[in-house]
């Protein structure tokens, strides 16, 4: 029986969203590419006595009955073949609401770490059916690797492009996703790329940064000053701008030239395992 499992629950970026059309029941229809990022928060696993779910971190006025993590180990518990409680100890570096899927990571890496600690023997397509029931990122996080999503988010293709170094720039506000889907300014109607076209960075754009700009000045005086020096995109509904560069040494100067109190992660892809 494994009974700690430290491990890291990856940030993800959005290299482009388009959103395709709108549900009867008002979900958007979307495609967008999930890069997985080497760097994220920091998950620590351990077997309790007790049998009881407890969670630690820094979670802004989530009760553990709230949290994603909780919800996740709720739906493996009618399948464990061992009965120990779980503490899970959570070391949030990512922002919220940050379109880095920092709650959707957590719930994701739960149901892949908990599977195998409570010997549920869930498949992975068994482990996706469970995640969609959480969220429509969290199911990229189990696959746990980059992909292109169609859908709501839930249809995922894996799919890997070179690797590059990302440097990450946080605004320093929150941004809900919900108020981006239902601004009248939102093209719903766009076309969809072709799988291979997203190897080319011509082709990465976030129908959601023109709506972000408009309606977030923090945001909007960060992108500028950033698109000074390179080129900067968006992750998911915002906060998150991000560039992307071939060598560590052109993205640490491009940090350089950023004003000295920007909030910055340096980061790369994440391996496909």
């Amino acid at each position: 029986m494994v009974k700690e499992i430290n491990i890291l629950s990856p940030a993800k970026i959005n290299l482009m969203l388009r959103i395709l059309g709108q549900r009867k029941d008002g979900y958007h229809l979307l495609q967008t590419y999930f890069q997985m990022l080497n760097w994220g928060d920091e998950m620590q696993f351990k077997t309790i006595q007790q049998d009881n779910i407890i969670i630690d971190g820094q979670f802004n006025n989530l009760s553990s009955h709230d949290n994603l993590i909780y919800k996740a180990a709720q739906l493996l518990i009618p399948y464990r073949t061992i009965k120990t409680g779980i503490r899970v100890s959570v070391n949030k570096l990512i922002p919220q609401g940050s379109g880095l899927g920092g709650g959707s990571s957590n719930a994701g890496t739960s149901l892949i770490v908990l599977n195998k600690m409570w010997e549920c023997h869930l498949s992975t397509d068994k482990l996706l059916d469970l995640a969609i029931k959480l969220g429509a990122d969290v199911p990229v996080f189990v696959l746990n690797k980059s992909a292109m999503a169609t859908g709501i988010g839930e249809k995922l293709i894996p799919y890997k492009i070179r690797d590059y170094y990302f440097v990450l720039i946080f605004p320093g506000c929150s941004i809900n996703t919900a108020e981006i889907f239902v601004n009248k300014d939102l093209q719903r109607n766009q076309a969809p790329l072709l799988i291979n076209d997203i190897n080319k960075p011509e082709h990465w754009s976030n129908t959601c940064l023109k709506v972000v700009l408009k309606n977030h000045p923090e945001v909007k005086c960060t992108y500028d000053i950033a698109s000074q020096f390179a080129p900067i995109l968006m992750s998911g509904t915002g906060s998150t701008l991000f560039s992307y560069f071939i060598s560590k040494a052109q993205a640490i100067d491009f940090i350089q030239q950023c004003p000295t109190d920007w909030n910055t992660v340096l980061c790369q892809s994440k391996i496909n395992t």
